[in-house]
């Protein structure tokens, strides 16, 4: 019951930050729908990995928005140890469980190629009666697996983020494994150990700064080895208002997430603003612990 009503509480207190158009709509202002409108039927052909499948027209798909969990989440040589991931393998058994019909419709909305010509997209399963079901949503509200935005991929981010924080209350799927905990931005030892892998981390913004490119939240007082995300600032719309947004966070408490690597200290280049989650004092994961 308590995890239940943490949950709600995450639900109708956390905020992005303000912004003036939805993430990932394709007209500025206009609403975001999300799960987005299914397109094309497509047939899937085989499960490569826990977020990626072959289709029957030779080309492969790459869940957009999401990381299921990895043996390679384990940082350093400890991952050699393991011979069996069960949050992998849990989110692969999911997978195929959600897949077995073998039809796929894929979403039009933020659909885009990676470096490996794979598309990139949301996707719906389609059943024999036609009944439809959204995967990204699936996968996160069960816990099978974490959102991940990467830049102009941000299509129904605020909607994932809603189910990823209920399926993190009630400890569903990977959060009952310690390797998916969220970070505390201020302990920078266990943050440096992590580097190169993906991370979730909370703390206070201490300090902001910012440079022609971009705008920098600092978790601690020395920038040189303390923890700090970053916002690349676009080069079109108005950079001035998203530089005064970001910078008004001084003093707020967030969640930012994305991969760890070493930029003095500790650094993640997050995926854009609207990734940032401002949570009220109080709301944090150690809190809720």
């Amino acid at each position: 019951m308590r995890a239940m009503l943490l949950a709600a509480a995450l639900l109708a207190a956390v905020a992005r930050i303000p912004d003036t158009a939805a993430a990932g709509s394709s007209t500025p202002g206009a609403p975001e729908t999300c799960p987005p409108a299914a397109g094309e039927l497509s047939a899937v052909v085989r499960l490569i990995d826990p977020s990626t499948l072959a289709l029957a027209d030779g080309t492969e798909l790459r869940f957009s928005g999401l990381l299921p969990p990895s043996i390679h989440d384990i940082p350093g040589k400890a991952k050699e140890r393991l011979h069996h991931w069960t949050p992998e393998h849990d989110a692969r058994q999911a997978l195929e469980h959600l897949t077995q019909s073998g039809r796929i419709r894929l979403s039009q909305d933020g659909a885009t190629r990676d470096r490996y010509g794979r598309r990139v997209a949301h996707a719906h399963t389609e059943d024999a009666n036609g009944m439809r079901t959204w995967l990204q949503g699936a996968l996160v509200e069960e816990g099978h697996a974490r959102v991940a935005p990467l830049p102009n991929r941000l299509h129904c981010l605020q909607a994932l983020l809603q189910r990823e924080a209920v399926a993190r209350a009630t400890r569903k799927g990977l959060w009952q494994n310690p390797a998916y905990a969220i970070r505390d931005a201020r302990d920078t030892q266990t943050l440096t150990q992590l580097t190169g892998t993906f991370q979730i981390i909370e703390g206070w913004v201490v300090a902001t700064g910012a440079s022609r490119r971009e705008v920098f939240l600092n978790f601690g007082r020395n920038w040189r080895w303390d923890f700090t995300a970053a916002v690349v600032l676009p080069r079109g719309g108005d950079r001035a208002a998203l530089s005064t947004r970001l910078k008004a966070l001084e003093g707020r408490y967030v969640r930012v997430r994305g991969w760890l690597v070493k930029r003095n200290g500790p650094f993640i280049a997050l995926a854009g603003a609207e990734a940032i989650e401002e949570l009220p004092e109080g709301l944090g994961s150690a809190d809720m612990r």
